[in-house]
């Protein structure tokens, strides 16, 4: 099931008994998904249009309740079957829609190398665990650049369906706690219930803030996604509902100063917060009280409070299909700039259009008229049952996305195994390719790999996460070797393991790896995205100490990301981050161990793979100009090694873009894996060219 507030208004007035309709709250709604959507049309002055999404939460947690606690005090229980029955009749029909549709439209519009994504996207959609599969693609930092799904909103409707598997339960367990053993039930006072719902309530809220609090500022990514991180939301509208009596006494004066400043918290939270501030934390708790604020002025009847303009048929109506606009616009979005690039002003207001329209085609058309069928017209387990037809339904969708991909996938392996010995990739390039005249390539027929598993192409070597600080490590080559030689760095350094796990092999070294995601091998105070990247420095220093009592270390080799990390607070980042550098691979080269410092490597941008899959005919689409992609990567590694006796660069980037356009395709082979970083298959044939300044280095005084 997905988030009720983003449906019709529901009615309700659990404390008395009859029912209201709150037109104030159906304006809330539109307020809520037209920022959304102008965020996700990168409207320039709502940065923070995501807080959107918090208003909903707080709509639905006071809706739900009152729906629940209304139940509960007229009948003495709540039916899990009929609240579970009523949520499929309102929600699924259109979410389902929404989730066919776009995996028909992927399989038409988008490679085959976001297929599989996508359709494991539409699996977790369907399942309402997609929150915790972004969550978990959060923290790979191998995925932190691919392109946006054209499901991921449906993360919000995961956190809301898994607080509603918790809460009713919770209402059960206090109305039984009320009625005791009785086999009688009846009707139950609100003044009983209302102190065990306020504790069980507190119960929820305050750890689930603390630890949205705590968790967004140790790993911002996973916690804005969290279920955990976000059921204090939910807890603060349910909050309101319960205490529907006290908050009618309001003074109007008061409800109404309420409401507006409400609505001024939730306006400024939309135009000041953006994605430099850590979220959800301590910032979600402004356009959370704010929406508070609004709904309790509406239970007050301020006559003067917002709801004079929230009441307003045009935020009614669009109140009325935010749920079905808020389904249909992402996937909008994400497929139009698949197909005709970033949305500009025009396309912007085609794309807004078109999701308002479908959006009430599908409100008229499927959300209202469903809830007359026979098999969704009785709250009973038949609804339930019909519910999970649905949402198996748009687990096939995504199923057959992925079946459809594994073809692809076995017939590239057959090629990657048919080619490991042949003439490829590098082997095909000159000595001196770019005083040769290189020519790019500009069509392939068989390329490896192939661009539907470009993203798997890489070491199975584990490496440290960006959160963590201890130190892991993989063995390549000769075990019992009295040469041992250390791979540190990043994920680019990672990249260059398959060239020298080859090299290795051959001259009998033993190879070990130490890999941090995004920390590069550098002493000082670093930070990333403007913190302190605190674990970052824990491991070099770490890494320092192992290193340091290793008695058979013969070269230490390595690399990072240009944009990996960079000194706190330098006003020359290359000059900064070059002395960062020296400091580290100095202790080494004082110890007469060669540091051998592999240069960035060109970074085109965007998703190299996927443009390949799409432009086989003609690869000079997927090009991207030396100048942009190359030259400013490295500088900091190649001022460091300036001037530092027995530190040696080693520049391979003119065997990875030969000419004045970084080809995409060099010698049949792909030369990158997404944005920046390069085919394990490519690394390897660049092993001939690698090998010959590391054996200089260790044959050297």
């Amino acid at each position: 099931m997905a988030v009720s507030l983003l449906g019709a208004a529901e009615r309700t007035a659990p404390t008395a008994g009859r029912s209201a309709f709150r037109p104030d709250i159906q304006g809330l709604r539109s307020v809520a998904v037209i920022a959304v959507l102008l965020y996700h049309l990168g409207v320039p002055f709502v940065p923070g249009g995501f807080v959107g999404v918090d208003v909903f939460f707080v709509i639905s947690g006071f809706l739900i309740t009152g729906l629940l606690l209304r139940q509960l005090v007229e009948d003495g229980r709540v039916s899990l079957v009929g609240f579970y029955a009523r949520r499929a009749r309102r929600l699924l029909p259109a979410a389902t829609l929404v989730l066919v549709v776009t995996a028909a439209l992927t399989a038409v519009l988008l490679p085959v190398t976001r297929w599989a994504s996508i359709g494991w996207d539409l699996i977790a959609s369907a399942s309402y665990v997609q929150n915790w599969r972004l969550a978990a693609d959060s923290v790979d930092y191998l995925t932190s650049d691919a392109a946006p799904g054209p499901l991921q909103h449906y993360w919000s409707l995961a956190v809301e369906e898994q607080f509603y598997l918790v809460w009713p339960l919770l209402l059960i367990a206090a109305g039984g706690l009320l009625t005791g053993k009785r086999r009688r039930r009846g009707p139950i006072p609100m003044e009983r219930l209302r102190p065990l719902l306020l504790v069980a309530l507190t119960l929820v809220l305050l750890p689930s803030l603390a630890w949205s609090i705590h968790y967004t500022a140790t790993a911002p990514g996973p916690a804005y996604f969290a279920s955990t991180t976000r059921f204090w939301q939910l807890a603060l509208g349910a909050l309101l509902a319960v205490a529907v009596a006290q908050l009618e006494r309001l003074p109007h004066a008061v409800a109404t100063i309420a409401g507006w400043a409400g609505m001024g918290g939730i306006i400024a939270s939309a135009v000041l917060i953006d994605g430099s501030v850590p979220y959800p934390g301590s910032a979600a708790l402004i356009p959370t009280v704010s929406s508070a604020l609004v709904i309790a002025a509406g239970v007050g009847q301020a006559p003067l409070g917002p709801g004079l303009v929230l009441g307003t048929r045009p935020m009614t109506f669009l109140g009325d299909i935010s749920y079905s606009l808020y389904l249909w616009h992402w996937p909008l979005i994400v497929l139009a700039t698949a197909v005709v690039g970033e949305p500009d002003a025009v396309t912007g207001t085609v794309i807004a259009g078109l999701s308002i329209g479908l959006a009430y085609l599908t409100y008229t058309v499927v959300e209202k008229p469903v809830s007359g069928w026979s098999a969704f017209r009785d709250a009973s387990l038949r609804g339930v049952c019909t519910g999970l037809v649905l949402m198996v339904v748009g687990g096939i969708a995504g199923g057959l996305l992925v079946t459809a991909v594994r073809t692809e996938v076995d017939r590239a392996e057959a090629v990657r195994v048919q080619v490991q010995t042949v003439l490829h990739g590098a082997r095909t390039l000159p000595a001196n390719p770019r005083s040769a005249g290189f020519e790019p390539q500009a069509t392939a027929e068989d390329i490896t790999p192939m661009p539907v598993v470009a993203a798997k192409d890489f070491p199975t070597c584990d490496s440290a996460k960006i959160s963590e600080t201890e130190i892991v490590s993989c063995e390549y080559g000769e075990r019992a070797s009295d040469i041992h030689v250390a791979l540190v760095g990043d994920s680019h350094a990672k990249q260059w393991i398959p060239a020298l796990e080859k090299i290795a092999q051959e001259r009998g070294w033993r190879l070990t790896a130490y890999i941090h995601d995004a920390c590069p091998f550098a002493t000082g105070e670093l930070e990333r995205k403007g913190r302190v990247y605190t674990t970052c420095m824990d491991w070099n220093g770490r890494m320092q100490d192992l290193l340091q009592e290793d008695p058979l270390l013969s070269m230490v080799i390595t690399s990072s990301y240009t944009a990996s990390a960079g000194i706190s607070g330098a006003t020359d980042d290359v000059a900064a981050m070059s002395e960062a550098f020296r400091r580290s691979w100095s202790t080494f080269t004082r110890n007469d161990i060669p540091v051998a410092v592999i240069r960035d490597t060109p970074a085109p941008g965007f998703d190299v793979p996927e443009c390949v899959a799409a432009n086989t005919a003609a690869l000079g689409e997927c090009s991207a100009p030396r100048g942009e992609a190359a030259d400013d990567k490295g500088l900091a590694q190649m001022a460091g090694v300036r001037g530092l006796p027995g530190a040696t660069l080693i520049d391979l980037n003119d065997f990875i873009c030969p000419a004045d356009e970084c080809p995409p395709v060099i010698g049949d082979v792909l030369v990158y894996r997404d944005g920046d970083h390069l085919t394990a298959t490519y690394v390897r044939s660049l092993s001939s060219r690698l090998a010959p300044p590391l054996d200089a280095l260790l044959d050297g005084p």
